[in-house]
């Protein structure tokens, strides 16, 4: 069953990305905290055609360095000012880094490897969400990856214009989010040069690392610079201060746990083939010397997961640059199965794990809409997941026959369950959201203000910054002067809104995946 014929295989590997990535991309509103901001940020520095100066609600915004917003903005520029421009440039990411993948298994191991590391990437739901996301990881998880796959053929090749697309990778991934982007690829191609016994003078002048540094000078550092000077420093020290060191050293919110969580993370995010990460990882470490582009993977996949699991703050976006190079072990690991070159060829133990987990998926998916608010309307679409474990027993099935066909319904199912999850499940929980509900209202009235708090999502549909009263006395004096103005609120208990005078609630509703509610007001 696998597609023998390159070419054949490249364009199934091209078509399945785009279709995994780019379907139903704007089905969903931006509810999700930093969609909200980052797609507002960008509206808001385009309408301003400010290029340097990230704001949210008329505010600097100090989290994320530039690049999203300038794949926002010019996909806004094309696309007008939507949610599938505001996440554009983040499916595409998503299809040129399974390519990638794709290219350099298949230039360095075989083709049956390449093929199975892009269905290993296809088929985890949680690497098709992150770059159907307005955040900076897609681009950062592409030019982490792309800077590692341009050294290591720098590296086999000798060919300097690798290494140049390394540096410019470095770059620009710096420009995504920050020092992060060059600290974890530069580690792995430290860590590699050791272990192959390469790190010696030969390679360095190979690698020139003066031109380096002034290629990624050149790419990331004018934009640095600049809003550096526009804001007197301000954005500077608040990002490298409090958005990284105090991220890494102290954590953020509720975002902490154990040491063992970025491990967890990854082997969560890339379900369902992650449940053969024992045998994959015993295959990799027995092809150590065979084959470098194994020892590559392997250290990269180490640096992402020690270094996240060093960190205070944790969340599995943090640890999704591992996903390409995990892909690679778990790849390479299947093509030997399906050829009889391992020792152990059989998969069933890990069928049946996956089978037991399967069958969970649905009935969790009900019991969780049932029990949360205000997903408790839609608790049908737990039936809709119900194709994973028939999938997972046709898989048991099939093994009897051939282990190949069994792992393609494994893969099938879960890329079928991704379609279905966006063209289905996931609108229809978005439309519970205020943030749906809401908009119509939101998008009616010019004059909108929030007292306290209000959820970020409101700022992009209201196109224009809303004014936050802290104190009610300062809303009151407002309200006086002005006649159709629109209130929002958001709170565990908006009660405090009814002892307002001389306004009326248009509509309430339970934010998703929060323990608060958001309200929306009118003059009566």
């Amino acid at each position: 069953m696998l597609l023998s014929n390159s070419t054949k295989a490249l364009t199934a590997v091209i078509v399945l990305s785009v279709v995994l990535f780019f379907s139903f991309l704007g089905g969903t509103s931006v509810f999700q905290v930093a969609e909200a901001r980052n797609a507002e940020c960008a509206r808001e520095m385009l309408e301003r055609n400010d290029w340097i100066v990230p704001t949210f609600n008329g505010e600097l915004r100090t989290d994320k360095p530039v690049l999203e917003y300038y794949g926002m903005m010019l996909a806004y520029k094309v696309g007008g000012t939507n949610e599938a421009s505001a996440r554009f440039f983040s499916a595409l990411c998503g299809v040129l880094l399974v390519l990638a993948t794709f290219l350099i298994v298949k230039r360095h191991i075989d083709l049956k490897a390449a093929w199975w590391s892009a269905l290993a990437l296809l088929s985890s739901l949680h690497a098709i969400v992150q770059f159907r996301l307005a955040t900076p990881d897609p681009y950062l998880i592409l030019f982490h990856t792309l800077s590692i796959y341009f050294f290591f053929e720098g590296w086999h090749s000798r060919r300097w214009k690798w290494y140049a697309g390394m540096y410019i990778s470095l770059g620009l991934a710096i420009l995504a989010k920050g020092p992060v982007g060059l600290a974890l690829p530069a580690l792995s191609a430290f860590i590699f040069l050791l272990l192959t016994k390469s790190l010696d003078w030969k390679n360095i002048v190979a690698l020139k690392p003066w031109w380096g540094l002034l290629i990624i000078l050149l790419v990331s550092s004018p934009w640095y610079i600049a809003v550096h000077i526009k804001t007197g420093g301000a954005w500077t020290h608040e990002f490298f201060f409090d958005h990284n060191l105090d991220r890494f050293s102290k954590g953020i919110g509720r975002h902490n746990g154990p040491f063992i969580l970025s491990i967890a993370f990854i082997l969560a995010g890339m379900l369902p083939l992650s449940i053969w990460f024992v045998s994959a990882f015993k295959n990799a470490w027995g092809s150590r010397k065979e084959n470098k582009l194994i020892v590559l993977a392997l250290v990269s996949l180490t640096v992402v997961a020690v270094f996240y699991a060093l960190s205070k703050s944790k969340l599995i976006n943090y640890t999704a640059p591992s996903y390409p190079f995990f892909a690679i072990i778990l790849g390479t690991y299947f093509s030997k199965v399906i050829r009889k070159e391992v020792k152990r060829t059989s998969i069933k133990p890990e069928l049946i794990v996956f089978t037991v987990f399967a069958i969970a998926i649905p009935v969790g998916i009900y019991f969780f809409t049932k029990n949360t608010d205000p997903l408790y309307s839609i608790t049908w679409v737990a039936w809709l997941f119900v194709v994973v474990p028939i999938g997972a027993v046709a898989a048991l099935w099939l093994n009897k026959k051939s282990v190949e066909k069994s792992l393609y319904a494994v893969v099938a199912t879960f890329m079928l369950t991704s379609f279905i999850f966006f063209a289905v499940p996931f609108q229809a929980m978005d439309n519970q959201s205020p943030v749906v509900k809401f908009k119509a209202d939101i998008e009616s009235f010019d004059n909108i203000v929030a007292y306290k708090t209000f959820d970020n999502a409101f700022a992009f549909y209201a196109k224009d910054r809303i004014t936050v009263f802290k104190e009610l006395d300062e809303l009151e004096d407002y309200l006086k002067d002005h006649e159709d103005v629109l209130i929002i609120s958001r709170d565990k208990d908006l009660s405090y809104m009814d002892s307002i005078p001389n306004i009326t609630c248009l509509q309430k509703g339970h934010d998703l995946f929060s323990s608060r509610s958001s309200g929306i007001y009118k003059i009566k």
